[in-house]
């Protein structure tokens, strides 16, 4: 009998039904983190021992009806000897809320690259929208990722980033770089627009990305960095980075960058896929 009931429940099925009208819902999962709160004028301390990798989420509470991005800065210091500022950049969470149900940012990351041995760490909170920045610790390391070079260019510039020398591929606003590369794979861009002494504030560019007659469009927006400089072009200081992913698939891309719908008269890019 028991034999039966199976049998017809592997070869039974709804065959019609009547009306048949749909509608999608969301299942939304809750999920409790906890953070650790960075206030103003009280730093965090940790100590961590390596080698290892440790990851630093983060969120900022929402207030007002603020609709865009905000920016928000942690002075980083390591072992008393090495500081520097990690800025970063997020928008309201529409589904992450405190325990009061005040609305949270979307969460942000950076890595520490922990050397080996004991190593002492303090975040102080210099600057967000509210006196509070929430952080979160988890030991995880980033993904590896190699750079992709250039087949036809203008130029190359050298940025100072965390203490090395990072090569950028010049991109101006009347040419393009071109490379190739082999699918099926995710290529990552970086770029960073060029301030020269004329620009100021927030900025709003354009990376077209063309290939076999078809063109796509990636719109962004940047600040003017405060932590990395270019070696080779002092004229110029690059903006914060940005960064956005193409999918290529199966077989050979000849890819062409161009930059377009910004007073900046040039851009630099990075090309990188997972090792």
């Amino acid at each position: 009998m028991i034999k039966l009931l199976i049998l017809l429940c592997v070869f039974s099925q709804i065959k019609e039904i009547s009306p048949d009208k749909k509608c999608e819902i969301e299942i939304v999962t809750k999920k409790i983190e906890k953070y650790n709160l960075l206030v103003k004028g009280e730093p965090i301390t940790l100590t961590v021992e390596g080698p290892t990798y440790l990851r630093v989420y983060t969120r900022i509470p929402w207030s007002g009806d603020f609709k865009g991005n905000r920016l928000y800065k942690i002075i980083l210091q390591e072992n008393d000897l090495d500081e520097r500022i990690i800025t970063l950049e997020s928008a309201m969470s529409g589904v992450t809320k405190d325990k009061s149900g005040r609305p949270l940012s979307k969460w942000r990351s950076f890595y520490l690259e922990v050397d080996e041995g004991i190593n002492n760490y303090k975040m102080i909170n210099w600057a967000s929208p509210t006196d509070t920045i929430l952080v979160q610790f988890k030991y995880e390391a980033p993904k590896k990722w190699k750079d992709v070079a250039a087949t036809d260019y203008g130029s190359i510039i050298e940025a100072i980033e965390a203490e090395k020398i990072i090569k950028y591929y010049g991109l101006k606003n009347d040419n393009q770089i071109t490379i190739g590369i082999s699918g099926p794979t995710k290529l990552k861009v970086i770029s960073r627009l060029s301030y020269d002494e004329t620009i100021t504030g927030e900025q709003n560019y354009t990376m077209l990305v063309h290939e076999k007659g078809k063109t796509t469009k990636f719109p962004l927006k940047c600040y003017k960095s405060e932590t990395i400089r270019y070696k080779n072009r002092k004229d110029i200081v690059p903006s914060n980075a940005r960064i956005f992913y193409i999918k290529l698939g199966k077989g050979w891309h000849t890819l062409e960058f161009s930059l377009s719908g910004s007073i900046a008269k040039e851009a630099a890019l990075r090309f990188q896929v997972e090792e």
